[in-house]
């Protein structure tokens, strides 16, 4: 039987936003507990939802008294597939209609993919309820199931569906929540996009800090785009910025900017040398590790890039109009890492460094020239790494 005031509590304690404050697998365990301990014959429980992120379309949060709870991601291509639409998970997202599968014995003739695991599992019944968001649109459902022989009964069912709407809610802030970090995230970095949500949007709110630059283009870009079409461009750009992006991510540095075929990363470090150090080790190792797997890449058209370092102080923060910022690195170590990238082109070479990154890196060789630089009012030296 069902106790109308712990299931109260239940829904009281969603509406409040599941106090305290804790993951969202951590709610789904607690909100599982807490009905089961109001009464209901509750074996598992299961939050799907959808979500704007350029890789992954939906999360499932699943619950089971058996194994506990887990996060399940899914990619946008499943979503496009006949598995996904034969789902009741499909059908209530798209309809915004309960619905409620009855695990009579076993049926080839009729069964689904999904009534069969549910029932191999020992699951009896499931009840299938949209998520409503606050505007009335649904991107989400919850799967309640049961392995009681008699399944759910009526009292069951008009329980469940009393923590409807304050389970709705929940999944709603916590999508919202996730929607807006990994959205901010893909535009500007996760270190900048922290900094975002912190609350630092006032236009010239930052901070200088030391950093290891990084600027890297695609040499012979522009031919390049000439002689094939649009589409065949976004693939190369794509491929190369994937490559850079997991390598500069591996060595602890972040894209501030992708500059049509090229790409602004700083690798920060404290005032302290052997920091430093690291960094320009962590941008050195990046570049190697991007051009490794550019080469092993053979069954696909070869891709080189150029790429020019520096060590010193940059701006980074907010700059732009009143309406229209932009979270950037600015300032002289910037405007010379970006000069450097010319000069690399010019002279033919695969990678460049300024005395200052060479002083600071550990072990580093190369062939040193001088020149002049616009805007630096005397000659400027550099070196050729390769």
């Amino acid at each position: 039987m069902v106790d109308p005031l712990r299931l109260a509590a239940v829904a009281s304690w969603l509406m409040a936003g599941a106090q305290p404050p804790k993951p969202i697998e951590a709610v789904v365990q607690e909100c599982a507990a807490r009905l089961r301990a109001a009464g209901l014959p509750l074996d598992a429980m299961i939050i799907s939802g959808l979500f704007i992120h350029p890789d992954i379309r939906g999360i499932q949060i699943r619950w089971t008294g058996r194994n506990g709870v887990r996060r399940v991601t899914f990619r946008h291509a499943y979503f496009e597939t006949s598995d996904f639409a034969a789902t009741p998970i499909s059908r209530t997202i798209a309809t915004g209609r309960s619905m409620r599968i009855q695990l009579a014995p076993q049926d080839p003739e009729t069964d689904t993919a999904y009534a069969t695991a549910f029932r191999a599992s020992g699951y009896t019944d499931i009840l299938v309820l949209p998520l409503i968001n606050f505007d009335g649109t649904v991107s989400g459902c919850i799967e309640f199931a049961t392995q009681s022989a008699e399944g759910f009964g009526e009292e069951d069912i008009t329980a469940l569906r009393r923590v409807q709407a304050p389970l709705a809610r929940m999944k709603e802030f916590f999508t919202e929540r996730f929607d807006k970090q990994i959205t901010l995230a893909t535009y500007v970095g996760e270190a900048t996009s922290r900094k975002v949500l912190s609350g630092q949007i006032v236009r010239g709110d930052g901070e200088t800090i030391s950093a290891a630059i990084l600027f890297a283009d695609i040499k012979g870009f522009t031919s390049l785009s000439n002689r094939i079409d649009s589409t065949d461009v976004l693939q190369v750009l794509n491929r190369f910025f994937d490559v850079i992006d997991a390598a500069v991510t591996r060595n602890n540095g972040e894209i501030l900017k992708f500059l049509g075929d090229g790409v602004l990363v700083i690798f920060p470090t404290p005032d302290d040398l052997t920091a430093q150090e690291a960094a320009a080790q962590s941008a050195m190792t990046a570049i190697t590790e991007a051009r490794q797997a550019l080469a092993d890449q053979a069954d696909k058209p070869p891709i080189a890039f150029r790429a020019a370092l520096h060590m010193g102080d940059v701006f980074f923060g907010n700059v732009g109009s009143r309406n229209r910022l932009d979270f950037t690195a600015i300032g002289p170590a910037v405007n010379l890492c970006a000069r450097m990238l010319h000069e690399a082109s010019s002279r033919d070479a695969r990678t460049l460094c300024s005395s200052r990154f060479k002083d600071i890196a550990i072990g580093l060789a190369g062939v040193p020239f001088t020149c002049e630089i616009n805007g630096f009012e005397m000659p400027v030296e550099f070196f050729i790494l390769d």
